[in-house]
């Protein structure tokens, strides 16, 4: 086991050497840390897991990867499962240009040892700050503290989400973006997502904001970006649920390859996806292709089109739980009527509604109200969709 392990560590590092920029997704559990290798020398870690994995997990990788001081250091936002490390590698390797945040503050002890240790080096980003890391590769910030959403002061503890840091890694014709807890709508949660997606365009890489949460990876988001391949770090049997059903439904549809971390809730999953149980590393030198865990893409350069899909895929219903409303989701290969009925759970009719769609990416949504108009009661109820291609049944649940 020692020689495999030794054999594939030398392979990463002889595909590290030919490329302009080798991308780590870090395997810190239910949390997230991204370190950026630059073929220049520059380095960027972005986000540290929780307390307790700079020591454990970023600063042995390091080690093991001969790298020293960072070169830039980057906290999405303030919780302690994406902020909790870095203090403990800034003390350990040092940053040597800067430490980039949101700005503004927190109140709990883990941002405020954050704050405290990284004080030298500490600036706030910028919107559009492009941070160049040599030999073609640049990170542009393209959304912070609600990317216009949101208006100042910045410091309610109930957008801390939606406050984090988007960033747009760029190695020539290579785009891959991260952006810690993004949210996309949902529950009380803002939808920040809508309007980073046309600013991030086609990517290659979809680093899967907020771990697959279902308020993350809203169609709109996807529809702008069009990944072709999507990452999402998470811990085994998380409470959360991580990653959704319907957001692994969401990338399935858009033909996106998936590659977690862990395996996370082992009751959502889809046909194809990698469960890597370590860390992700993906190398290119910009040009015509890159590497996913050592698995090969080709470069797209096309503009992001249309859903292509084969017969109806229900995508399920966003938010869910829900209250008042939720949006239905679906996709279809055929443009023409598409009947959807809710039912409550003795199988009677709740609510329905016909009408006609174009093929690809469509929604329906329904207002929590019978068809007299009359709200329901809090609970769970079963829709089909049906159309000229099939037809598909999910659980969807209202709360009060």
């Amino acid at each position: 086991m020692r020689q495999l392990f030794i054999i594939a560590f030398c392979i990463v590092l002889a595909s590290s050497a030919l490329a302009d920029v080798t991308i780590h997704c870090l395997d810190v559990g239910q949390g997230d840390a991204t370190l950026i290798v630059s073929s220049s020398g520059q380095t960027m870690l972005f986000d540290g897991g929780w307390n307790g994995e700079g020591d454990d997990v970023i600063i042995p990788y390091m080690n093991s990867l001969g790298l020293g001081e960072l070169t830039y250091m980057a906290a999405s936002h303030y919780h302690a499962d994406h902020c909790g490390g870095l203090d403990e590698v800034f003390d350990e390797k040092g940053v040597s240009v800067a430490v980039y945040d949101r700005g503004w503050s927190y109140t709990t002890q883990t941002y405020t040892s954050y704050a405290n240790t990284v004080a030298s080096k500490r600036v706030t980003i910028n919107d559009n700050q492009v941070i160049d890391m040599g030999d073609g590769v640049t990170v542009t910030c393209i959304a912070v503290n609600g990317n216009g959403e949101l208006s100042p002061p910045y410091d309610s503890s109930s957008y801390e989400n939606e406050y984090c840091l988007a960033l747009l890694v760029e190695c020539g014709d290579f785009d891959f973006f991260v952006a810690g807890d993004l949210t996309g709508g949902g529950g009380s949660y803002r939808d920040i997502e809508t309007s980073v997606g046309p600013e991030a365009g086609d990517l290659e890489v979809y680093h899967v904001s907020h771990h697959g949460s279902y308020s993350s990876s809203n169609p709109a988001f996807l529809a702008a970006t069009s990944p072709e391949v999507s990452i999402i770090s998470v811990g085994d049997g998380n409470s959360y649920g991580h990653p959704h059903q319907d957001v692994l439904n969401r990338l399935y549809a858009m033909g996106s390859s998936i590659y977690q971390t862990e395996t996370g809730d082992p009751s959502n999953s889809v046909p194809g996806r990698v469960i890597v149980n370590g860390h992700i590393v993906i190398t290119t030198d910009g040009t015509g292709t890159y590497d996913v865990h050592g698995d090969q893409y080709e470069m797209d350069e096309a503009e992001p089109s249309a859903v292509i899909v084969q017969g109806l895929q229900l995508l399920g219903n966003f938010p869910n739980p829900f209250n008042p409303s939720t949006e239905i989701r679906f996709t279809t290969s055929v443009a023409g009527l598409v009947d959807l009925t809710v039912y409550d759970l003795a199988g009677r009719i709740v609510w329905q509604e016909r009408d006609d769609f174009p093929s690809g990416l469509c929604s329906i949504n329904w207002n929590g109200k019978d068809s007299s108009g009359i709200k329901v009661s809090s609970g769970n109820y079963f829709y089909r969709i049906s159309s000229a291609d099939g037809s598909q049944s999910d659980l969807m649940t209202l709360v009060k």
